[in-house]
């Protein structure tokens, strides 16, 4: 009787369960973000809705699943790396400081098909090599007992299972420890906020809420705010991640600084982890793709190692020694072994927290872009698995004490999503939120204040470095201390952002910038000529820096969109008189290649300026530009080599 009044609760519990979900969807799908101020302006027929809306900004809500999205939405289902039990599992022994490695025999005996213990398990230890970079080689062979103790050394291994007699290999698998340290006698009595930096690359705003909704209905939990004004202030990952850990853009680095792309630079720029490391914390930095690493995807890397905790090495060792597997239409790698490249990632994050979040404060970022970069819709697979990594922090009681910040670098910049009407918004609005734990709140309530305000106001990469410098001296904020170097009048978001900002003083370029009111206006024989003059100047461009031999010459095929601001008065934004600011979306007959230009142009004299280096590149370009290094003179060439027949 018991079973069957335990069984018909289950069924009535999951019927709850699908009932809840489908209402959850229908109501995400049918309303607007009704936990925020979204502003609106009435206009005939309908109402237009704003994140951001003052004299200087009106940053405008999309609808994220508006009709045009549905035709060409398609969500993806999750793929497993495996369906096969752990061999070897791991847990941490709190009185020993140690993990240890678990055989689970049931496992042993369903994958030798015997219920003998006949088998041997051996790990070899990954060792990273003289550049912090690089993984070296693999550790002599060390036979596995059971429950055995992990030597504090070992910061990373890989293991090989097979029969006595090994004929049959049972598993191979990998794991990654964060070692415990101690905490430090002298630490300071202070409470201090941890600071974990979670982020996925390629995740818009909109893009959140269509693709991850469960993940976007659990960042309205208390604690989380999102700056629904954030404003990428660059192309690519990696000038967005910099100026966010600098303060700095690539281009002034290199002129107060050092050149980032020459050997050594890197260990050279004041990221901001090394004053957290300064002020006592522990800190750590961890990716999931090696190629398209931030700082080693057409750059030198670190020489030396830039955080307490690196990832690099352990990662090269991944993919160089376990099996590795693509999804279909991505470059990046999938599974590295038998997990997901996130799941390291997370793993690592998730000890991290775990060893010492508790006891001392810590610093770490945590960057994951396998599964998102090439395929937006892959975000769609991967909600249950990001979702169940959050709940973890929680259920570890690691937002006790952690300020988080969940985020990402860029919204799509190639691919179905460019085809949009709303390409322009869904490039350059990342999602950011931020999470404070509830000590921080009962403490400093009129930072939270602040914080609350600026969720509809603009900020940028700039403001998040501030608050970051910000937390450090959350007590004690001294007026020497240095801000942002390429946004002087940014601030941290924990002080209220001026209502009435303009992307000029956010440190956002117009070709950046959300808050200006383009419409498309029709095609005329000038849009066609203004196109003309950009793809001369991308051609004059690649003949400066003598490419001409190397990259073809490129020639309009056709002007897709053109686009004006309205206004006639700029506000702040200063322009030569008779010229006004256009968007051009055009392609060329060089192997299709597509562009999308922010323009400062007069129609009657033909006059245009622009910076060839804030074009963006729209779709996918592969290997078309594989015979240049450069990171920026890539998204303008098609390798003569590489010419397709039209």
């Amino acid at each position: 009787m018991a079973r069957l009044v335990s069984s018909k609760f289950k069924r009535l519990f999951l019927c709850f369960l699908v009932v809840s979900l489908i209402c959850l969807w229908s109501k995400i799908r049918s309303t607007p973000d009704d936990k925020y101020n979204i502003s609106f302006r009435q206009t005939p027929g309908k109402k237009k809705l704003f994140y951001v809306k003052s004299e200087k900004c009106e940053l405008p809500y999309v609808d994220p699943f508006n009709a045009e999205f549905m035709k060409i939405n398609n969500p993806k289902i999750f793929i497993p790396c495996t369906n096969e039990s752990d061999l070897i599992t791991v847990h941490y022994d709190n009185i020993f400081h140690q993990y240890v490695l678990h055989i689970n025999e049931e496992v042993l005996h369903k994958l030798s098909q015997s219920k003998s213990n006949d088998f041997a398990c051996f790990y070899q230890k990954i060792i990273y090599g003289q550049s912090a970079d690089r993984y070296d080689r693999k550790g002599n062979k060390t036979k596995l007992t059971q429950d055995y103790l992990v030597p504090l050394d070992v910061e990373g291994m890989l293991v090989d299972c097979r029969t006595a007699d090994e004929r049959l290999l049972l598993q191979q698998d990998a794991f990654m420890f964060i070692q415990y340290e101690g905490t430090p006698k002298n630490l300071s009595p202070d409470r201090k906020a941890s600071v974990i930096m979670y982020g996925i690359d390629t995740v818009s705003r909109t893009n959140l809420r269509r693709m991850m909704p469960m993940i976007y209905e659990y960042l309205k939990s208390p604690g989380w705010y999102e700056m629904m004004g954030y404003n990428k202030v660059a192309d690519n990952s990696f000038p967005n991640i910099f100026a966010m850990l600098t303060g700095y853009s690539p281009e002034t680095a290199e002129t107060q600084v050092c050149n980032t792309d020459r050997d050594g630079c890197l260990d050279k720029i004041p990221f901001i982890w090394k004053e957290y490391k300064k002020d006592g914390y522990l800190t750590a930095y961890a990716e999931d793709e090696e190629i398209s690493n931030t700082f080693n995807y057409m750059k030198p890397g670190f020489a030396v190692k830039p955080t307490d905790y690196y990832f690099r090495p352990f990662l090269t060792a991944l993919e160089k020694e376990t099996v590795v597997r693509y999804n279909a239409g991505s470059l990046m790698k999938y599974c590295l072994g038998r997990r997901l490249a996130n799941s390291y990632i997370f793993d690592y994050c998730r000890q991290f927290m775990q060893r010492f979040v508790a006891d001392r404060p810590i610093w770490g970022m945590f960057w994951s872009n396998h599964f998102s970069h090439d395929d937006f819709f892959m975000l769609s697979a991967m909600q249950h698995k990001i979702l169940n990594d959050l709940l973890n922090f929680e259920k570890d009681g690691a937002f006790e004490h952690t300020i988080m910040i969940f985020f990402s670098d860029h919204g799509a910049r190639f691919g179905p999503l460019m085809r949009l009407k709303e390409s322009f918004l869904e490039e350059r609005l990342p999602m950011m939120f931020i999470y404070l734990p509830p000590w921080f709140r009962a403490k400093y309530p009129q930072y939270v204040e602040a914080l609350s305000l600026n969720q509809n106001r603009l900020s940028s990469n700039f403001d998040i470095y501030n608050t970051l410098k910000h937390i450090l001296q959350i007590d004690n904020v001294v007026e020497e201390t240095n801000w942002s170097y390429d946004c002087p009048q940014c601030q941290s978001l924990f002080y209220p952002l001026p209502e009435n900002r303009s992307c000029s003083e956010a440190a956002i370029a117009e070709a950046y910038c959300t808050c200006h009111n383009y419409e498309e206006i029709k095609e005329e024989p000038w849009t066609w000529r203004m196109a003309d003059l950009v793809v001369d100047r991308i051609n004059n461009y690649l003949r400066f820096y003598n490419l001409q031999n190397q990259c073809s010459n490129l020639t309009l095929k056709v002007v897709n969109v053109t686009e004006q601001w309205m206004e006639e008065i700029d506000g702040d934004v200063k322009r030569p008189k008779g010229m006004r600011y256009y968007h051009t979306k055009f392609q060329v007959h060089q192997n299709m290649a597509e562009f999308f230009a922010t323009v400062l142009y007069n129609k009657e004299t033909e006059e245009l300026k622009i910076n060839v280096e804030l074009i963006s590149r729209i779709n996918m370009y592969g290997t078309d530009s594989e015979c240049i290094n450069n990171k920026i003179h890539k998204l303008y060439c098609v390798c003569l080599s590489k010419l397709r027949a039209p």
